[in-house]
């Protein structure tokens, strides 16, 4: 009997253990907080789905709350406060990780993090986005006065203040790599890749040490370099996804199963509709596409990419509407949206016989059709 409560006692020390480990404590006080409650979300880093909600009741500013978490993830607090007879939302966000216990507080210089170790040094992160975000701010007031100067030069102006955001961003990187150089066993540094340019991640991450790499942010580093590198493919895009432009050739999988290379469609002009099943305005142009595909098929193919979207879903939507046309699925093996710096749905490309940019329309307009019109039945 004596042994069988030793291991039960045992068993309940591990458990409080492995619990503690994976809680995530988070505690303090705000000052004006009108409503009773404070929301904590926690935000898959990879998918950007909410995993976890909580609420706690306040008093007097004060809160207290834990939350389960067993990998490190977004962090999003919601609260409403009271200033001057006007209530406003307020959003925090951190990183989540487990066993740590983040403390916040305002003070008078703001809203100020501490805890255990990884929240104390977390101090750091942020003091070093305050003085860019700062800078941030000052060049978009400039800009905005100079704008509203009159005879001022939009465009060129555009032009001076997109170089000077420019150098700005690659100086927050030098820094934020400079800083990662000097601490590279830190998890503050691996939080500081969110600062360095995209087309610096990979000699970014090669500066941590390989505690850092291979410990509880792994998933994390992992994710960062993979996001970068899609910026970066979407940083190239931007500047060449133009009318005249040759479209970037890619294979995806069609909805058979097979593969399909966008350049096996040469000689016929090519629509590459980008689209979701979860998508209402896509949706609602597919009828008028059915009938612009029957009028002009015989020199005319649409391409459908359904972008974030699951396969079921997907080919359901396909059915469901009867869309006849050929469909592929975006990120299997390519993210095509990246190629072609897609930033809404739907956005239809129209490409001639050669594999030309002919045309760019987002959302759904007239325009697109009267363009069809124009250059497919006119031959041009």
């Amino acid at each position: 009997m004596k042994t069988f409560i030793t291991i039960l006692l045992l068993l309940a020390t591990f458990y409080n253990i492995y619990a503690a480990e994976n809680i995530l404590r988070i505690k303090g006080n705000i000052s004006g907080i009108t409503n009773d409650t404070l929301i904590v979300q926690l935000i898959d880093i990879e998918t950007s789905r909410m995993t976890e909600s909580k609420t706690c009741r306040t008093e007097g500013g004060n809160f207290d709350i834990s939350i389960p978490t067993e990998k490190v993830s977004y962090l999003a607090i919601t609260y409403k406060t009271l200033s001057e007879g006007k209530t406003t939302k307020k959003d925090l966000s951190y990183i989540a990780v487990p066993g740590e216990e983040l403390i916040i507080n305002s003070t008078a210089e703001g809203i100020c993090v501490e805890g255990t170790q990884f929240y104390n040094d977390y101090k750091q992160f942020e003091v070093f986005n305050k003085t860019f975000q700062t800078k941030w701010r000052q060049l978009n007031l400039d800009f905005a006065s100079q704008r509203d100067m009159p005879g001022a030069n939009v465009d060129s102006l555009k032009q001076v203040f997109s170089g000077k955001a420019d150098a700005m961003r690659h100086t927050i990187s030098e820094e934020a790599m400079d800083y990662i150089r000097k601490n590279p066993s830190s998890e503050i540094s691996i939080v500081m890749l969110n600062n360095v340019f995209c087309t610096d991640i990979d000699h970014a991450s090669t500066l941590l040490d390989s505690t850092a790499r291979n410990g509880r942010f792994k998933a994390y580093i992992d994710f960062l370099v993979k996001k970068a590198h899609t910026d970066a493919v979407r940083l190239k895009a931007s500047k060449t996804i133009k009318e005249g432009n040759f479209a970037p050739d890619f294979t995806l999988t069609d909805i058979n199963g097979n593969k399909l290379t966008l350049s096996s469609l040469r000689g016929k002009y090519v629509i590459l509709d980008f689209w979701g099943s979860w998508c209402g305005w896509c949706i609602k142009g597919m009828p008028e596409m059915k009938k612009y595909y029957e009028k002009y098929r015989d020199r005319m193919e649409i391409l459908g990419i359904a972008c974030n979207d699951k396969e079921p879903k997907w080919k359901a939507a396909v059915e469901k509407h009867q869309l006849p046309w050929l469909h592929v699925l975006n990120g299997t093996p390519d993210d095509v949206t990246a190629q072609y710096n897609i930033t809404g749905y739907p956005t239809k490309i129209v490409l001639d016989s050669e594999g030309r940019i002919l045309k760019i329309v987002s959302g759904e307009s007239p325009e697109f059709y009267t363009f069809i019109d124009e250059r497919v039945e006119g031959g041009r």
